[in-house]
Formats: C-alpha cells, structure tokens, sequence
C-alpha cells in the first residue's frame, strides 16, 4: 500500500511539472493557442467647419482631409465632416475643442483669439503684400510657438489653412478712401486690433458671428462688411450689398485644430495620419480659393455689383498700421520680428 501511493504522489507531480512547462511555452498553432496582438482603438472623428458652408474652398479642403484619414487611417479611424453651424457656431466650436465634444475644427483665428490673442499676429491690417508672404507666415516659425500656446489651452495645432484677402463691402456708397467709411455701421472679425482699425478708418464697427451677417446686412443692423470675394458669394451678401472695394486689407489665416483630450487618444501611426491629412486639407482649401476667387469677381459683376478695384491703399495703410500697436502693447513683438525677418 504504502508503495503504491508513492508511485500515485511520484505519477502526481510528475505531470504537475509538465503542465507547468507547457503553461509556461509560447502559445502557438500547435498547442491550440493564439499570439496576444496589440490592436490600435478605433476612434470616429468629427471635423467641423464651424460657421463656414460647404460650398466654399474651407469645405472643399475639409472634404480632401476627412478622405484623406478614412482611406489612410488602416480602418482604424472614420471621419465625418459637418458644416456650416451643424455643430453649432464657431465661438462653440472652439469651446468644444478645449472640451472634447468636438474632435477636430477649423475656423477664423479671430475665433480662437480668445485662448491665444497672439494668434492674430498673422491678420494686422495691410501685413502682407501677396499671398507668397502670407502662406510663408503662416507656415514658418511664428506659427509653431502660436501652436505651444494652444496645446497649453486644451488644443493642439495642425495646421493653419486660409480665408485668404479680405475686402470690403457696403451698402452706403463706393469707397475710395477712407474718407468714404465715415459713419458707416459695419460688421468686422471679433478680435480688438480689428475693432480699431475700422474705428482709425472712421466706420463704426461691431462683431457679428457670419452665421448671422446676412440677415444683420439684409435688416440694416449694419451696411457694411469684410470677407473674402468668395465668401461674399458664397454667402450671397451681393443681395444685400452693392459696393465692393478690393482693400486686401488682412490677410485671414483659418486655424485647424484637434481636441487634446480627442489627441491623446490616438496612436502615434494615427497622429501622423490626422496630421497629413490636415495638410492634405490645406493644400486642396488654397488651391481652391485661388479659383473660387477669381470665379467670385465675376459672379459679384455679373449680379450688377460696383467693384472699385484700385482704391487709396497707402491712404487705407498709413491709418490702419496704427491698431498694429493695440497687438504689441499687449503681446509684444516677438511674433511680429519673426514674420518681418523671414
């Protein structure tokens, strides 16, 4: 008896051992097991256009960027595109960015200007000559240390895309001069510095989000605004305005940017993706408000508008360059060096 239950105890720990030594062996095919894989989440993404349409350059970029991460994303991304206040305005918008409730956004800079006043550095009035100086901007130096601001508030930058010149509309009366802005009531970017150049150009100006600029222009809340031709049709404001004046006063970069609590989520594979696509993005908004704006001239002369095309642009400059001072009393000139020196 007693040698039978030591054979039992010996028999016992025998296969004890091995099946720990096979507990213990890589998991394969032939053990009937599977190798452990380490899979990226999948995430949906919003990308929101703010208070932008879709029938603009910034909906044709956002368009090429939302492709751009559903065809590169390795199925482990899927982007949807909404515009034109779908996801409310773009003051909201900016909101949701630094809260998560909106993955990815793009508007005006003025919009954001409220975290990070410095980024209206790239919109002081009569800044650049062409859109070679602007895009170089944009794209250089003083935009990265504009992007640390931004990451310190919730957002991290992707890249800046573009509204491109700004000109200026009314109702009143042709405007040659700034002479001729005096004591008309206009609607201009949120931001102080742009506040102050119209008060220095003797309009009287207010801030209106452009989701509701038409009915403000078409009720004569105001007589007067300021956008880019192809924004003055796309928004058909040539139904309420008359006059047209090429000022290419401010250059206006659009900030695109992506939630921090929606970046920390994703890989490192999926990072570099959102961040090509966001210059996809950019490249296709830019090459399409090249062509949108030249289509905007027409169509603005077609509809019977008044394009004044050479007005007084040094007389416009010589008092607008004053509101420059609103920016570096408050944010210094560090910004505005690199962009000069470059």
């Amino acid at each position: 008896m007693r040698k039978t239950a030591l054979y039992m105890l010996l028999a016992a720990a025998v296969l004890g051992m091995g099946g720990c030594g096979k507990a213990n062996q890589p998991a394969s095919a032939d053990n009937g097991g599977t190798e452990a894989k380490t899979a990226e989440a999948s995430i949906e993404l919003s990308v929101f256009a703010g208070s932008v349409a879709e029938n603009t350059p910034t909906g044709t970029g956002l368009k090429a960027m939302v492709d751009y991460i559903n065809e590169n994303g390795g199925g482990t991304l899927k982007a949807t595109d909404y515009y034109d206040t779908a996801l409310g305005d773009a003051t909201s918008m900016v909101q949701g960015l630094q809260q998560g409730t909106i993955d990815i956004g793009v508007s005006g800079t003025a919009y954001f200007s409220g975290l990070v006043p410095e980024v209206e550095v790239f919109q002081l009035p009569f800044l650049f000559d062409n859109l070679e100086e602007a895009r170089a901007a944009v794209d250089g130096a003083a935009s990265e240390k504009i992007f640390e601001k931004f990451a310190e508030k919730g957002i991290v930058g992707l890249a800046f895309w573009e509204n491109g010149f700004r000109e200026l509309s009314n109702n009143v009366r042709p405007v040659t001069t700034p002479a001729d802005l005096s004591g008309i009531k206009m609607r201009t970017l949120p931001a102080t510095v742009q506040v102050e150049t119209w008060k220095a150009l003797g309009a009287l100006p207010t801030t209106i989000d452009a989701s509701e600029l038409y009915t403000a222009l078409q009720q004569g809340t105001v007589s007067a605004e300021e956008n880019p031709l192809h924004e003055i049709v796309s928004r058909k404001f040539y139904e309420v305005q008359q006059y047209i004046t090429l000022t290419d006063h401010v250059y206006t970069p659009f900030m695109m940017g992506i939630s921090q609590k929606t970046w920390d989520k994703l890989s490192d594979q999926q990072k570099q993706v959102v961040m090509d696509a966001a210059n996809a993005g950019k490249e296709a908004q830019r090459k399409a408000n090249e062509e949108k704006t030249i289509e905007a001239k027409q169509v603005l002369l077609d509809n019977g508008c008044e394009i004044v095309e050479n007005p007084d642009k040094e007389a416009f400059k010589e008092i607008a360059v004053s509101a420059w001072k609103v920016f570096t009393d408050e944010n210094g000139t560090e910004l505005l060096d690199i962009i000069q020196k470059n």
